[in-house]
């Protein structure tokens, strides 16, 4: 199985269990026009591209693979549709009234393709996952449970499961689902998974959750290097405070690397899922961890201990650090933040503080909003920062 033959399939699983009731010929031509709508354990999560055919409700792959978590290869030629996820594969051709589940050969709905778009029943998903559906024809909604709660991801040519049930962690290894043994995220209730390639069979992968409560912060993201179906290292990060990436982290990232982070430590890896480069950071900084890592390049570290929430620069030329509202701001601007910068639950001061802009070339491109006292009171200003040899 190659890359450009797999895609993400989270929602296969609904898929599967649907079966609707016959409607009389007068309500189904009415029905037809509405669109039917999908509800996954008590969440709404698809409206209008449904399709009911012959009693059956039928739901578009490339719909699906966003949110059961299924693994879908389609095979042009032989018009054959594979669905895998660690509890369940399923074989299906196009047009044949049946299905191949974990091996055995069962009645089905046909699958089809329309609109250069592949259907699949949502009856032989349900049946597959032995799980709840149901449907709703007054309100013309279809409702499905997946218990497990798969999620996966499939960027960098690898395949990564997560289930938000259970918390263990799968790779894709000889084309199956294989558990891997050292990773768990259970105390991650929901979340993200992303996947990043580093070729040599080995990728990094992140499971994470991040979201706003009582006005703060909430992130708690596990990270795993894994290389041959193994994990090779891990970290754990968790903050809970009143930074938010998208009004005070970087507004335009250079490439960054691929790292691993606990708030303490950060761990680059390089091709192959080799050991790059291993950077403490209290000891770099000079300040008191942990940390918000927000950019990781071959050049540089740019950071923020959780005490003040100001951006310190590690160049990783020099090997020097700087705290930049103290090397970067006028002599009124700094003295200000020196009387405030412990103060990281003001949301005037928090949206004061210098954020990372861009870079251009050697120079990285900051931005603030002055807070000494004067004409200049509350002004965008900008700064910049110069990579040194």
């Amino acid at each position: 199985m190659t890359k450009n033959r797999w895609v993400k399939w989270a929602a296969g699983l609904l898929a599967g269990s649907l079966l609707i009731a016959p409607l009389p010929h007068q309500e189904a031509q009415a029905a037809a026009s509405e669109p039917a709508s999908l509800s996954i354990n008590g969440a709404s999560v698809e409206s209008g591209e449904l399709e009911v055919r012959s009693g059956h409700t039928y739901m578009p792959i490339s719909r699906l693979s966003e949110l059961l978590g299924f693994l879908v290869e389609y095979d042009r030629d032989s018009k054959t549709l594979t669905l895998l996820r660690p509890d369940t594969a399923i074989r299906m051709k196009l047009g044949h009234e049946n299905a191949e589940i974990n091996g055995q050969l069962v009645k089905s709905p046909a699958a089809f393709l329309e609109s250069d778009r592949v259907f699949v029943p949502l009856r032989t998903l349900s049946s597959a996952l032995k799980t709840k559906a149901g449907w709703d024809s007054a309100t013309r909604s279809a409702t499905f449970e997946d218990p497990e709660r798969y999620r996966m991801d499939t960027s960098g040519g690898g395949a990564a499961w997560v289930s938000f049930t259970s918390g263990e962690v799968y790779t894709l290894e000889s084309g199956l689902p294989k558990k891997l043994a050292q990773a768990n995220v259970s105390e991650l209730e929901w979340g993200t998974v992303d996947l990043r390639g580093l070729g040599g069979n080995a990728y990094v992968l992140t499971v994470g959750r991040q979201y706003t409560a009582s006005m703060q912060s909430m992130q708690n993201r596990f990270q795993f290097l894994v290389k041959d179906a193994a994990v090779k290292q891990q970290a754990h990060f968790r903050y809970s405070g009143m930074y938010l990436p998208t009004e005070l982290g970087p507004q335009k990232l250079p490439a960054q690397r691929a790292y691993l982070t606990d708030g303490q430590t950060v761990k680059v890896v390089g091709a192959g899922g080799s050991l790059a480069a291993e950077y403490e950071l209290e000891e770099l900084t000079k300040q008191a961890g942990p940390f918000i890592v927000e950019s990781v390049t071959a050049d540089y570290l740019l950071v923020r201990a959780f005490d003040t929430l100001q951006p310190t620069i590690v160049n990783l030329r020099t090997g020097e650090a700087a705290r930049l509202d103290q090397e970067l701001l006028d002599d009124a601007e700094a003295s200000e933040w020196s009387e405030v910068s412990g103060d990281v639950g003001d949301p005037l001061l928090l949206g004061s503080r210098l954020r990372f802009d861009r870079q251009e070339g050697e120079q990285l491109m900051f931005t603030y909003k002055r807070i000494a006292p004067g004409s200049t009171f509350g002004q965008e200003a900008e700064v910049s920062y110069k990579l040194s040899e």
